[in-house]
C-alpha cells in the first residue's frame, strides 16, 4: 500500500466583525418583533384574558424592538459613525438614546 499525504486541515473561517455580530443580532430581534406582532393580531382568541395577552406580547415586542436599536446603535458606533444614526434602517435611534428609548444627559441647547 502507498501512503497518502495527509492534507493539512482548512483553516477556520475567519470570525465576523464585531459589528457585524450585532447587526446580525439586531436584525434577529426585529424579526422576533415582527413575528410576535403578527402572532399576537392573528389570535383568534376573545375576551379580557386575551387583550391581557395581546398586551403582554405586544410589550415584549417593544422590548425586542428596543433592543434591536441599542444593537444597531453599538454597531454603528463600532464603524466610527459619530454622533447617532438618524432614520434607515436603524430605527432613529440618537447617540443620546439608549436601548430602553430614554435620553440620557441635558439636552441639547
Amino acid at each position: 500500500m502507498t501512503d497518502v499525504p495527509r492534507l493539512p486541515p482548512p483553516a477556520p473561517a475567519p470570525a465576523p466583525a464585531p459589528a457585524d455580530g450585532l447587526r446580525g443580532h439586531c436584525a434577529a430581534l426585529r424579526s422576533h418583533a415582527h413575528r410576535l406582532r403578527a402572532g399576537a393580531a392573528a389570535l383568534e382568541w376573545r375576551g379580557p384574558q386575551a387583550d391581557a395577552f395581546r398586551a403582554e406580547v405586544a410589550a415584549l415586542a417593544d422590548r425586542c424592538a428596543r433592543a434591536a436599536d441599542g444593537f444597531a446603535l453599538a454597531a454603528a458606533q463600532l464603524d466610527g459613525v459619530h454622533g447617532g444614526v438618524h432614520g434607515g434602517a436603524h430605527g432613529g435611534v440618537t447617540a443620546r438614546g439608549t436601548a430602553a428609548g430614554r435620553s440620557r444627559g441635558r439636552p441639547p441647547r
